[in-house]
């Protein structure tokens, strides 16, 4: 009998430091889900985000990197793609849960990386061969590239199946 419950309560622990585990990696989420909501209510930008894939290689020249952009662009390009790099940097460092996120953001990494990834290039070149610059999120949207498009519904699909407690 006293196997038993040691037994029991060996399995309980184990149980709740398993649940506790995974409580900690979520609260590291908070902040960044808050501070994410916070930018993708505020209409300027998604402007900036408009601008970055709808106009910023027909109105710059990429030849003359991100150092060459007009003030508007820079605006832009500073406001959107620093908020990735950023994001990147907490991603790929461990601090906050890299696939939720770039599993939320995946289609506008990419656009976004797409777009700018003429005028990172010729930065780099400008700056002496730099491959540091914004090279977290070239990271981050290799990253989101090599996830399939399916992540998002097949994690509702796997949100609706019981949990399993209890």
């Amino acid at each position: 009998m006293a196997t038993l419950i040691a037994l029991t309560a060996v399995i309980v622990t184990v149980w709740f430091s398993v649940h506790q585990t995974r409580v900690m990696r979520n609260a590291n989420n908070i902040p960044v889900t808050i501070d994410l909501l916070s930018k993708f209510q505020c209409a300027e930008f998604h402007d900036h985000h408009d601008y970055i894939y709808l106009r910023l290689q027909l109105e710059n020249d990429p030849g003359r990197g991100v150092s060459g952009l007009s003030a508007e662009a820079r605006t832009a390009f500073f406001g959107v793609v620093y908020f990735y790099q950023s994001f990147a940097e907490i991603s790929i460092f461990g601090i906050a849960d890299e696939e939720m996120f770039v599993s939320i953001l995946r289609y506008r990494i990419l656009r976004v990386w797409e777009a700018v990834a003429p005028f990172v290039e010729k930065e780099r070149e400008l700056r002496g061969g730099d491959a540091t610059y914004l090279a977290l999120f070239e990271e981050l949207a290799t990253r989101a590239a090599a996830l399939p498009r399916t992540v998002i519904s097949d994690r509702i699909a796997e949100s609706r199946r019981p949990s399993g407690y209890w």
